[in-house]
């Protein structure tokens, strides 16, 4: 591993470099603002081109369906794991007890479980006349319907809320809250007039993030037989071979995610108004809970873990345990894999190339670099179509040039694929890659420079050795959305190339849940290590 990271970040660092000596970095900005523009583009004009059957049908029948589904769901989801974000936050930063620094570090593991898969665990648990059911003796609401979705979304999106909460938290210290306190203040009163006003920008965009992932999400909604306007987008283009009805939808949830997106953004520029000065950030002792005190609070911080990771993940184990295994398990991981690390490679080389265009100072190569990050609110299923919609395009005029009519460019192909991944995930790496990417002080460029150092030098012994833990950590994380993403999968695939994530969701939609059990739960086993590492090396990545 440490030796393909290495090959990794050498070939991106030279490529990166290579590419910012030789243009002006509003070029490279722009390209890169166009890898993502472009495609949107075309799905905005393949959305305008024509009238659609489909469309035409679920426009009269569906599409408010649709659209109120989508966002009743979002706002469930948001608020339930805000209220649990925000607590177990409030837990972990304000009291001491039994397990605490262990269990503050747990709580983010939750985020690595695929939310489809969780779905499966959950349904295959509740459902009525099931395994668990009969041994038990318990007769368990079923997870299903929306109400079940939000439950799902709420368990393994918190982190989301939690993370950016204790943050804040942590960063504004106690000292108001001890100063509420002494003032005769009681505990929920101090927590609603001067906490949450605090860390209320970051609980926002936490939340925001939330609503962002539910409105991408396609798994989990077709599952548990919510009708989201994701759902729609896939059964336009796969059940009903519309495009056009695709673009249409696929517009309207790019307009949803957008909007998410800004409410994100302003609640994350408003965190620098939040402190009330300097002095707040002085630590207090956090209060110190004993005996029957300190277990329930250790009990309530194991919660989420347990009903979002452990206990979905043991019943997927004991479930793969009593299954013969499928032959299709070990294509879906190679094909897994190799759609991962091909991905991360090219993640990390435009990561580091943003990251270059960032540092040049370049306003618009900076306002483009920024247009490209952007991508990370786009669905999935949005991402596919957008694709799709510019390579057919793009061989319009192939056709038009050479007079053949062919469809080299708009068949299922991992090259599409790659591209959709992309769109969407580079801005994944970009983060990483600029943080990295700063420790490099420009004094050091001069001086090696001054000292007769060639370009290339100054990247591969000064650049290279500062920004690989950085890169990384960018090729780390987009690799893991990269293994989780299924809408984007489903739609651009090659017949030929299965993925863990759709092997287990087409056994999970045919009801063969015990098959689905063991594809379901390499992914969980490939995801959370590398979550955990992450948190170890980076833990605010």
């Amino acid at each position: 591993m440490a030796a393909i990271t290495n090959s990794i970040g050498n070939r991106a660092a030279f490529a990166a470099g290579g590419i910012l000596r030789r243009l002006d970095p509003a070029v490279v900005g722009t390209i890169l603002a166009a890898f993502f523009a472009l495609p949107i583009i075309a799905l905005i004009a393949l959305a305008l081109s024509g009238d659609s059957e489909y469309l035409d049908h679920i426009a009269s029948t569906r599409l408010a369906e649709f659209s109120i589904k989508s966002t009743k769901l979002a706002i469930m989801s948001g608020a339930l794991a805000a209220l649990i974000g925000v607590g177990c936050a409030w837990l972990v930063t304000r009291y001491e007890f039994a397990g605490r620094r262990a269990l503050s570090w747990l709580l983010i593991l939750p985020l690595a479980m695929p939310g489809y898969v969780a779905a499966y665990s959950w349904y295959a648990i509740t459902a009525p006349g099931s395994k668990f059911e009969a041994a038990s003796g318990w007769d368990l609401p079923t997870v299903s319907g929306i109400s079940g979705a939000a439950f799902i979304f709420a368990l393994t999106l918190y982190p989301y809320v939690y993370l950016l909460s204790r943050n804040a938290m942590e960063a504004h210290g106690r000292l108001s809250w001890d100063i509420a306190r002494s003032l005769g203040a009681g505990p929920w009163r101090a927590f609603r007039q001067i906490t949450l006003p605090l860390i209320w920008p970051a609980a926002a965009a936490g939340t925001a993030l939330v609503i962002m992932e539910v409105l991408a999400d396609y798994g989990v909604a077709d599952f548990l037989g919510v009708s989201t306007l994701t759902v729609g987008i896939v059964r336009a283009w796969s059940s009903f071979s519309d495009p056009a009805a695709a673009a249409q939808l696929a517009v309207l949830l790019l307009f949803g995610a957008l909007l998410a997106l800004g409410a994100e953004r302003t609640a994350r520029g408003r965190r620098q108004f939040a402190s009330t000065g300097a002095s707040d950030t002085q630590l207090s002792p956090r209060s110190q809970l004993t005996g029957w005190r300190s277990a329930v609070a250790a009990g309530l911080a194991m919660l989420p873990i347990a009903f979002g990771l452990l206990i979905p993940a043991g019943n997927l184990a004991w479930l793969a345990i009593n299954t013969r295994p499928s032959d299709s398990v070990l294509p879906a991981l190679q094909g897994t894999l190799l759609l991962a690390i091909g991905s991360a490679v090219l993640a990390v080389f435009l990561g580091l190339t943003a990251a270059y265009v960032l540092r040049s100072g370049n306003r618009v190569a900076r306002a483009s670099v920024r247009v490209l990050q952007a991508g990370y609110a786009v669905p999935g299923a949005v991402a596919a179509i957008a694709i799709l919609s510019a390579l057919a395009i793009g061989q319009s005029v192939l056709n038009a040039l050479s007079g053949a009519q062919a469809a080299i460019l708009t068949g299922g192909s991992i090259i599409a694929l790659l591209l959709a991944y992309q769109s969407r995930f580079a801005a994944v790496a970009i983060l990483p890659s600029e943080a990295a990417l700063m420790k490099v002080r420009p004094e050091l460029d001069e001086a090696a420079r001054s000292l007769g150092a060639s370009p290339m030098r100054v990247v591969t012994k000064i650049h290279l050795p500062l920004v690989l833990t950085g890169l990384a950590t960018a090729g780390l994380l987009v690799a893991i959305e990269v293994m989780k993403e299924l809408p984007a999968t489903m739609i651009l695939r090659p017949f030929s190339l299965d993925t863990l994530a759709v092997t287990a969701h087409h056994y999970a939609s045919d009801e063969r849940l015990a098959q689905a059990a063991l594809p379901a739960l390499i992914l969980i086993a490939i995801c959370v290590p590398a979550t955990a590492l992450l948190n170890l090396v980076r833990p605010n990545a």
